[in-house]
């Protein structure tokens, strides 16, 4: 996302007084004074007013009505002063030059008052369009703001720049509870009983939209039409500066356009939290069919073998009897080893693996994990490979040794044969890297990135046992929790097959290389 512009700080009203106007009105009328007696001796001292209306104009329409009134009684003055005889005094000698001077102070007086109206008209125009530029970039800002978090600083920062106010915003929440936001790095109190008013206003008709003064704060409504959503409220000392109407507006404009996005992004997160539950709905109705199919076909197995020794137990000779008591160890073993993968899966989720780390040889715990899975990997040869110079790891040996049974297991179910499952461990720079390989079909390129995700299981290759899909998600929780890494990839073409690794960095070392090969 983007970083928006900030808004530009919006004024709300003209300035009612600037004293410059009225020290710049009356120099506006010494320049008219010297202007006229340049021009007054080539068009006459009876048209010299025209020049003191032009300069009473432009200070009406630079500073509005008041320097403009000023300019005008000070410009009548001065007419009379200078240019009306006799000259130097106010007295007005001549009555036709008080008609002259009552009609001049009348066009001043209305000349400025239509020019400071067009002025302020004017000004009136263009903080308009600024408000709606401004609230336009507002507009846009939420657009792209899916956080709420984001959302509720984003509405307070608009508050503040636009009226340079001190805002708070009070979300309602699950339970009735509620949270707050503060603009800035203010912290802001609020009375319990204030707040229980404000909590209040949230459950009214919809035609009840006006803003609410309560404590210090005026509060105005975030309602959208599935109801109030919250309150924004900003902070005034109302008996100096109280809002104006214009400030109501915008701040209400603000608050509508804030309760829009809040309730998009409200209904996001429900759309995401519903789609959450469904995908948990379909992840639990998957487990539980490959639950259901991965433990009751073992079951289903010793069962009938149990049933065939005790009921025509009679009818089989003893090697007929030695293998139905050979496949119910074998189903059984496959049973434990499937619960055994929920159990551990379950701990990893909950935060239950704390490894009892102690300094193990890595070759003997690939020996006993090689044992454990010689009737796994009955039908293939197996090649072992370690590195004379290894040193000792410090590993939770149970942990590991599970994990190098996982490993095989899942050499032993894609490959063919009379193929080759290579084990092997060496020392690489500052890394201990052990690795299964096997001459299975390999995984999907597709796949790659999920083979150690829960219930993931490859549909490559036709001699496939079944399972569970967690040994590998199990072998990651495991290596990370020992502290090291684990990667698969295809092996290199003209072979076939997945090449698991391990590895491990030299903090894992229980001695260093050189000391671990000293006699």
């Amino acid at each position: 996302m983007t970083q928006a512009e900030p808004t530009p700080s919006v004024p709300m009203a003209a300035p009612a007084w600037e004293p410059e106007g009225y020290a710049l009105a009356a120099a506006a009328v010494a320049a008219g004074v010297l202007c006229a007696f340049v021009i007054s001796p080539i068009a006459g001292p009876e048209n010299t007013n025209l020049v003191f209306l032009v300069f009473v104009i432009a200070v009406a329409v630079r500073y509005g009505l008041g320097p403009s009134f000023l300019a005008s009684v000070l410009s009548v003055l001065a007419l009379n002063f200078f240019y009306m005889a006799p000259v130097y005094t106010f007295v007005v000698a001549d009555p036709t030059n008080l008609v002259t001077l009552l009609f001049f102070t009348v066009v001043a007086l209305v000349t400025s008052h239509l020019a400071a109206l067009a002025r302020s008209q004017a000004i009136a125009a263009r903080m308009r369009a600024e408000q709606a530029e401004a609230l336009y970039r507002f507009s846009r800002r939420l657009s792209e703001l899916v956080q709420l978090d984001e959302l509720l600083e984003a509405t307070l920062d608009q508050v503040t720049s636009m009226l340079s106010l001190a805002g708070v915003l009070i979300l309602r929440d699950e339970g009735g509870k509620y949270r707050m936001r503060t603009s800035g790095e203010q912290s802001v109190s609020i009375d319990p009983i204030d707040l229980s008013v404000v909590q209040a206003s949230w459950s009214r008709e919809m035609n009840e939209r006006e803003a609410m003064r309560v404590g210090g704060h005026f509060y105005f409504p975030l309602r959208t039409s599935h109801g109030g959503l919250g309150s924004i409220g900003v902070k005034r000392d109302w008996a100096t500066a109280p809002l104006t109407g214009e400030e109501r507006k915008l701040i209400g404009a603000i608050a509508d356009q804030a309760a829009v996005a809040l309730e998009r992004v409200l209904l996001a997160t429900e759309r995401d939290e519903a789609r959450m539950a469904a995908e948990k709905e379909r992840l639990r109705s998957t487990l539980l069919a490959s639950l259901s199919h991965d433990l009751k076909t073992p079951l289903a197995s010793i069962t009938g073998a149990v049933t065939a020794l005790r009921q025509y137990g009679q009818l089989y000779d003893a090697a007929a009897r030695d293998d139905l008591a050979a496949m119910i160890q074998d189903e059984a073993e496959r049973l434990a080893r499937f619960v055994g993968n929920l159990l551990d899966m379950a701990r990893l989720e909950a935060g239950g693996v704390r490894p009892r780390l102690e300094a193990v040889d890595v070759g003997d715990l690939i020996g006993t994990a090689l044992q454990r899975t010689e009737g796994l990997l009955q039908g293939v040869e197996t090649h072992v490979a370690i590195d004379p110079e290894l040193p000792m790891l410090n590993l939770d040996p149970v942990l590991f040794e599970q994990v190098l049974v996982n490993l095989l297991d899942n050499a032993a179910r894609y490959a063919p044969p009379g193929s080759t499952v290579e084990v092997g461990a060496e020392l690489r720079s500052d890394r201990v890297v052990l690795s299964v390989t096997d001459e299975g079909p390999g995984i999907p390129p597709a796949d790659l990135g999920r083979v150690f995700d829960k219930f993931y299981r490859s549909e490559n290759g036709d001699r496939k046992r079944g399972g569970t899909g967690l040994g590998l998600a199990i072998c990651r929780g495991f290596v990370a929790a020992l502290g090291g890494d684990i990667a698969v990839a295809n092996r290199a073409a003209p072979d076939s097959g997945a090449h698991f690794t391990i590895s491990f960095p030299q903090g894992a070392f229980a001695l260093p290389p050189q000391e671990s090969a000293a006699p």
